[in-house]
């Protein structure tokens, strides 16, 4: 139960660490192939908390702005991709399409509401590590809380493979979004015989549900 609860805090956390980067990218989205993945990082994490401040918007400008950082920091396509896995290679065009709408939707709606309950967190940056072969370097940070708990352990997973830095992924304590995520995706489809449709249904019941609340 205590696991549980943990996870709970974590991902909460995390869902603010995520907009807390967002906001930071109209000035850093596009950075330049010199700039390193760690300044990346920094630079979206120090605006942001400047942006942040500002309280006065609707919430219907929040997931518009939301999801157009969300595109230019974020490589959505290739996250949608490694969740939905082995699945991807037996979709069409026209179902991968509507999954990919679906996903950025889900990520949207999921965290665009969370900019109200930023309240104070900081993050430093510990290390990175090397760019892979693929471009992809893993950028250590920690996430201290205003209220003086205890700092949680971010990663980010940041990818300048053709000369623009992409965050991949994000690793709370160790544990990715993106694999959890395709865990919960590939148990639905697998519920379902394999039929991708059922997670396109779910996901649009999920959408749906979040909006309205």
């Amino acid at each position: 139960m205590r696991m549980i609860q943990r996870r709970r805090v974590v991902h909460t956390l995390a869902a603010s660490v995520v907009c807390v980067l967002l906001a930071a990218l109209p000035g850093t989205a596009t950075a330049s192939a010199s700039e390193s993945t760690s300044d990346f990082v920094k630079m979206l994490g120090d605006r942001a908390i400047e942006l942040l401040t500002v309280q006065h918007i609707t919430e219907a400008e929040r997931e518009t702005r939301f999801r157009l950082l969300l595109q230019e920091g974020f490589d959505v396509r290739r996250i949608g991709r490694f969740v939905l896995g082995r699945y991807a290679r037996k979709a069409d065009a026209d179902i991968i399409r509507q999954y990919n709408k679906l996903f950025e939707d889900l990520i949207v709606v999921t965290y665009a509401s969370q900019f109200a309950q930023y309240s104070g967190q900081t993050f430093a940056i510990r290390r990175a590590t090397k760019p892979t072969r693929r471009g992809d370097s893993i950028i250590l940070t920690e996430i201290a809380s205003a209220d003086g708990g205890p700092p949680i352990r971010v990663d980010w997973q940041v990818n300048n493979a053709k000369g623009q830095n992409k965050i991949v992924d994000v690793r709370i304590e160790g544990v990715s979004m993106s694999v959890t995520q395709r865990e919960e995706f590939t148990t639905v489809i697998r519920q379902n015989n394999g039929d991708i449709n059922a997670l396109l249904k779910a996901l649009r019941k999920k959408v749906a549900y979040l909006k309205s609340k």
